[in-house]
C-alpha cells in the first residue's frame, strides 16, 4: 500500500472520529454554539467519507493493476 494511501486513512478516521463526537456533542447541547458545532461536524463527518472512498478506490485500482501487470501463467 502507497504512504499517500496510508495517510488518506488515517486522516479520514481521525476527521469521522471528530466529525461524530462534535455532531454528539452540538446534538446534546443547548447552548448558542451547538448550531456551528453541528454544522462542522456534519462537514468534517462528509469530509471523512470522500476521502475514505477515495483511498478505498486507489487501493481497489492499484490492486487491479498489479494484478494485470503480473504476467499470465499458462
Amino acid at each position: 500500500m502507497r504512504r499517500a494511501t496510508l495517510f488518506e486513512i488515517i486522516v479520514s478516521a481521525a476527521l469521522l472520529t471528530g466529525g461524530l463526537y462534535m455532531l454528539h456533542e452540538g446534538l446534546l447541547n443547548n447552548s448558542n454554539v451547538s448550531g456551528p458545532v453541528v454544522i462542522f461536524g456534519a462537514v468534517c463527518f462528509t469530509l471523512s467519507l470522500l476521502v475514505l472512498a477515495g483511498a478505498v478506490r486507489s487501493v481497489l485500482w492499484h490492486r487491479r493493476m498489479l494484478r494485470h501487470a503480473s504476467p499470465k501463467r499458462r
